[in-house]
């Protein structure tokens, strides 16, 4: 097959799940020989693979758009021309429209928003989300959802079951590998239970560290946090404790050595999508334990526990302690996830049929010029 000139548009921060599936696609689909050009919401001077998009302000799960932003954005294609274009959702304002700016270019969309569908208050404004979007994903050629659910959730919103496309997250299993590190020993202890990703309100990392401490676990028990967001501080000086080590952001390698020394990873959420941290973990062969949201679900599959999370914080103290005490089901839990990383969320896989999403995309788009229909 004829190796591709892809446009991704996207982010490398605040660091997320969105902002490293833009990194490891655009690392994986160069190392099969495609041209990949990052376009990204993000400081930076442009260079040969990657431009940067002006923005007046950007949070975390949004980008508000300057006055020069789109006219940079078609300059930037008509420079590129790329085969296909593949907009890592949700955005900004653009999202809306890119489909009819460039209706000359197959575009593919990544639908990553979380979701829930219980009656919570996350789950109501996930679920507002998917109903603002809805409407508007049909214009994309493909959209690329992270699990059944999140289809299912798409097509009961009006999302032609056509247009959609499974492709989960996915995780290199080499390099989220078991394997020997020493950090366990730097922080003193013999058990670590591990939380990584974005610290802020809906991923419950307050109820965590209650319920860690209502354990009352040994001294060499230790809970760490590793990731930063608006809770961060607050949360620092309220869990001042010698057994809670809140450790800030983690670059690549750091992460590998956290992953290597923890023995339980804990997603505690309220709303989520397909997480990569989970995946992450699993992939490095530890037992896990999440709420049962979004798609974690579809992840664990009986290779980890999960906890209802109306009945967060009670499930949460139950479920640390059972594993901190049961070796056994430590270790059986801990391969089983292994092995479904390997078999079911590997990224060598997930990209290939990424790439046969891109050349059917492009070949119906021929056809269609050409008047084969």
């Amino acid at each position: 097959m004829n190796k591709l000139k892809i446009l991704i548009l996207g982010r490398l921060s605040p660091v997320d799940g969105n902002s490293v599936y833009v990194q490891e696609i655009k690392e994986k689909l160069s190392e099969r020989g495609h041209n990949v050009h990052l376009l990204l919401f993000d400081e930076g001077e442009d260079v040969e693979d990657r431009s940067f998009l002006p923005y007046l302000f950007k949070t975390q799960p949004y980008i508000m758009i300057a006055p020069s932003t789109i006219k940079k954005l078609k300059d930037i294609v008509k420079a590129v021309k790329p085969d296909c274009i593949h907009i890592s959702l949700t955005l900004s304002f653009l999202d809306f429209f890119i489909p009819d700016i460039f209706d000359d270019i197959p575009v593919v969309a990544t639908f990553h928003p979380p979701f829930d569908k219980n009656k919570t208050l996350w789950g109501v404004i996930s679920q507002l989300v998917y109903n603002v979007y809805a409407p508007f994903l049909n214009n994309y050629d493909k959209i690329i959802t992270l699990s059944p659910v999140q289809s299912d959730f798409l097509i009961e919103r009006g999302v032609k079951k056509e247009k959609l496309q499974i492709i989960p997250n996915g995780v290199d299993p080499i390099r989220y590998s078991p394997g020997l590190s020493y950090l366990k020993e730097k922080f003193g202890a013999y058990f670590l239970f591990l939380y990584l990703g974005r610290i802020s309100p809906e991923k419950n990392v307050r109820v965590l560290c209650e319920a860690f401490l209502e354990n009352d676990f040994p001294e060499e028990v230790k809970l760490l946090i590793v990731g930063d967001g608006i809770e961060l501080l607050k949360l620092r000086k309220d869990f001042d404790k010698e057994n809670i080590i809140f450790f800030g952001e983690a670059n690549l390698d750091m992460k590998q050595s956290i992953f290597r020394s923890s023995d339980v990873f804990v997603l505690p959420s309220s709303i989520e999508g397909l997480p990569l941290a989970l995946l992450e973990a699993m992939s490095s062969k530890l037992a896990c334990i999440a709420t049962d949201v979004g798609a974690t679900k579809d992840a664990i599959c009986g290779s980890g526990i999960l906890i209802n999370p109306t009945r967060l914080k009670e499930e949460l103290v139950q479920a640390m302690m059972t594993v901190y005490k049961d070796k056994e089901l430590r270790e059986r839990l801990a391969n089983k996830a292994r092995e479904r990383i390997i078999n079911d969320f590997n990224i060598f896989k997930q990209i290939q049929v990424l790439e046969n999403v891109y050349y059917n995309v492009i070949n119906s788009r021929d056809l269609l010029k050409n008047n084969i229909f």
